[in-house]
């Protein structure tokens, strides 16, 4: 019903579009422009003061947030800066600790050097005399060495010029009553002298002379222990222009016959190659300065010997064997030797120790002065100009120093 009274209506067509329009909407339209043109400047002046006024207020709030965010950025910048400056000064402080405890560090090195200095200087100071005192112990003991050997050699000259005088005495006194110097008369002399000599330097001995024509050896010396009978030296006196190379085969056969345990030839000269002294052969050789050495080592050997047969006579097990090396001598020369070491080991273990205790009070003296001078000063000295040291520094420091720090 609608559609066709739309129809019925009065209409028009639109000249620009063509399309049709209705004649009261025409008209309506037509009516209500006026009044839609004031209409819409009411409201485009109500919309433009309202907007005016909107944009008033929100600029308003926008100056307002503005001052608020100036303020607050002042502000933060102000924070930033005093937290800066604060960074910077703990920065400073850091680095003036840092400073402090590297001049305490080099501080302690410094002392340290100073205490290595004065220990190896100690050392070698120590060294120094020990070594004077070798010298001057050195030097006495040669000195009385010398001295001894001197009084030897004088006693050794006054003994070889006594033996010349008596030599020569009976010499003299053998061409008196021969009348002829002969080789064989002075050898007999000699051989009287060489026997004489031997009972002057070793009274306990049996010496004897072989007569002139008789075979056997110029002189015999038993070696005697008190009453015991310990062994046989022969002895055969030389005086020839060269060394006779039969003799010790003459006399090895001697000593193989008698049962003795040595035989000497005592001659002006000597085979080639022994010099003074020396084994030629089976049988001993010298000339007649070594003659008196050589007879007190040979003894000495023969009475060795002897007593270590005398000590194994009865004995044959390990027990018997060590008796027999305590008994013959070698045990005792050997446990006196290292009784000896062992006295001077404790000598001088006992002036280490008085050495030793001397230098450690002399150090720990050294140290209570560097302390109470040394690092009591410096952390002093920084403290009085404002400075703090760092728990970390402070726990380095010796205990009366920290207690000082914590006194404070």
């Amino acid at each position: 019903m609608t559609a066709a009274t739309d129809t019925e209506r009065a209409s028009i067509r639109c000249p620009h579009c063509g399309q049709r329009i209705l004649l009261d909407e025409a008209i309506a339209h037509q009516l209500a422009e006026p009044m839609r043109a004031g209409w819409e400047a009411e409201l485009r002046q109500a919309i433009g003061s309202e907007v005016r006024s909107a944009y008033a207020r929100d600029l308003q709030e926008q100056r307002e947030r503005t001052d608020e965010l100036t303020s607050q950025l002042k502000e933060r910048d102000e924070k930033i800066k005093e937290l800066r400056d604060g960074e910077a000064q703990l920065l400073r402080d850091r680095r003036k600790l840092e400073d402090d405890k590297d001049d305490l560090e080099r501080e302690k090195e410094r002392m340290r050097d100073d205490i290595r200095k004065q220990e190896r200087e100690a050392a070698d100071k120590r060294a120094a005399e020990r070594a004077a005192d070798d010298l001057l112990r050195a030097r006495g003991e040669f000195q009385e060495k010398l001295a001894h050997q001197q009084d030897e050699s004088e006693t050794r000259a006054r003994q070889l010029e006594e033996q010349l005088r008596r030599v020569n005495a009976h010499l003299e006194e053998v061409q008196r009553k021969s009348g002829i110097g002969s080789r064989q008369q002075e050898g007999v002399a000699r051989q009287d002298v060489f026997a004489q000599e031997l009972r002057e330097r070793f009274p306990d001995d049996l010496i004897s002379v072989t007569g002139v024509g008789k075979r056997g050896p110029d002189v015999t010396q038993l070696v005697r222990l008190g009453r015991l009978e310990c062994g046989v030296i022969l002895w055969e006196c030389k005086r020839a222009a060269v060394w006779g190379p039969e003799w010790p085969r003459k006399l090895a056969g001697e000593v193989r016959d008698a049962g003795a345990r040595f035989g000497v030839i005592v001659s002006d000269v000597l085979s080639s190659g022994t010099d003074g002294s020396g084994q030629v052969g089976d049988v001993w050789a010298c000339d007649y300065a070594h003659a008196w050495h050589l007879a007190a080592g040979l003894r000495q050997a023969i009475i060795a010997v002897h007593r270590h047969e005398t000590a194994n006579a009865a004995r044959t097990g390990i027990a018997e064997k060590v008796y027999d090396y305590i008994a013959t001598g070698g045990f005792e020369s050997r446990y006196k030797a290292m009784e000896q070491a062992i006295d001077r080991i404790a000598a001088e273990l006992d002036t280490d120790q008085r050495a030793s205790q001397q230098r450690w009070k002399r150090l720990e003296k050294l140290v209570t002065e560097l302390r109470n001078q040394g690092l009591d000063g410096i952390v002093l000295d920084i403290l009085g100009l404002g400075g703090e040291i760092p728990p970390a520094a402070r726990a380095d420091l010796p205990g009366e120093t920290t207690l000082s720090l914590t006194t404070s």
